[in-house]
């Protein structure tokens, strides 16, 4: 853990000190002026630290605020350094068609970046404040003894960013949808625990006919185990770890992985205690498999699993994230096939530290599994995939 402060630390520096230094080259800056400027940069590179390490005993109101402008930065400054790194490729390329009007040029290119970026992370605050979407998915099944609607949602990260009266929104669009199950796919809870008695208290009165069950995301871990099982507790919510779950009268199997965040190899451990839960699987019923991370589907498909619901994600949040997170996770969003298992990755329901999504709408999970019970034998077949906005 101490690695990972440390390697944060300097890499957000880094983007501290180089986004100044081009700056203060365009704008001309010269001596106090430039040297204020990288000493900024350092008490902006410590709030992020600083905001974890407030005290819960002062004002509700200041640390929220302090929150906001810390991680509302982190985006900015992501696309400050992003497009200063563009400008910079730019620049080598045409250098001998611009060398001489560089510096007329310079202030005006450095005001647009900052316009631009500024731009995308208003962009990116409105999208993540709009009603979410519903990826609504149906699926035909001679497996299951009924018809079954259900609800999947992940990533809610709830905390100090996070209202009371956004979560009310969530719960009442999970209600229009009258589901029969409700699944919640890890990271329900970021921090600050201890706020959280509203949220908790709206999740218990979220009700379902075949319940609430859940699985344990890295968030859970880096919160607090006892304290985040103590939350799913008074929400009455069942969490799967590492086990299953058997809903006999509906001939429907849970399977739930709980997240790798404590282990020095998580997605090799992930697919060990996968495989381990997904031997000997009966199946003349419907097998349904939940994990916080997007991995053991390979597993899934060996298993002949029907279903595997996945979030982690957040489908990048940020644009262009999502080809970062393709470097670790082949499966980022939507719906796959391979050998008539699914795995459906949602792009969450929350957002993780900057509150802004940019081009990954934030979302609930819709699955209507039909019975043809009368119809066949052991079969799953996609019969149908909408977005609705």
């Amino acid at each position: 853990m101490v690695l990972f402060f440390l390697a944060f630390f300097t890499i957000y520096l880094a983007m501290h000190v180089f986004t100044w230094f081009r700056f203060s080259s365009q704008l001309l800056l010269r001596g106090r002026s430039a040297a204020t400027g990288y000493i900024v940069c350092v008490l902006l590179t410590i709030t992020p630290f600083l905001a974890h390490l407030m005290p819960l005993s002062w004002p509700r109101a200041l640390v929220y605020t302090f929150w906001q402008f810390t991680f509302i930065w982190l985006a900015l400054i992501f696309y400050l350094f992003l497009f200063q790194v563009l400008i910079l490729a730019l620049q080598q390329v045409l250098w001998p068609f611009i060398r001489n009007a560089w510096f007329r040029i310079s202030p005006a290119i450095a005001c647009s970046v900052a316009l631009v970026s500024l731009l995308m992370v208003g962009y990116g605050f409105i999208e993540a404040s709009r009603p979410l979407r519903i990826a609504d998915y149906e699926l035909e099944s001679s497996k299951i003894v009924q018809d079954i609607k259900l609800v999947f949602l992940s990533d809610l990260h709830l905390g100090v960013q996070k209202s009371s009266s956004r979560l009310k929104d969530i719960i009442a669009l999970i209600e229009d949808q009258a589901p029969d199950l409700i699944i919640f796919g890890g990271d329900v809870v970021n921090d600050h625990l201890e706020w959280l008695e509203d949220e908790a208290l709206q999740l218990k009165k979220l009700k379902s006919p075949l319940g609430k069950y859940g699985v344990l995301g890295n968030h859970e871990f880096y919160a607090g185990l006892n304290k985040s099982l103590a939350l799913f507790r008074d929400s009455e919510i069942v969490i799967l770890d590492d086990e299953t779950v058997q809903l006999p009268d509906l001939s429907l199997n849970l399977i739930g992985v709980s997240d790798p965040a404590l282990f020095s190899d998580p997605r090799k451990h992930q697919e060990e205690v996968t495989r381990g839960l997904l031997q000997d699987l009966n199946q003349d019923e419907f097998n349904l498999l939940v994990s916080h991370r997007p991995w053991g589907f390979e597993e899934a498909v060996r298993a002949e699993v029907d279903l595997h619901l996945a979030g982690h994600t957040h489908n990048g949040q940020i644009f262009p994230f999502r080809y970062f997170v393709r470097l670790q996770f082949k499966h980022i969003y939507g719906l796959y096939e391979k050998a008539g298992t699914r795995l459906i990755v949602t792009s969450g329901a929350g957002s993780w530290g900057p509150p802004i999504r940019v081009m990954a709408p934030a979302e609930i999970v819709v699955v209507d599994i039909v019975s043809t019970r009368n119809q066949g034998v052991g079969q799953t077949s996609l019969i149908r995939t909408l977005d609705i906005f």
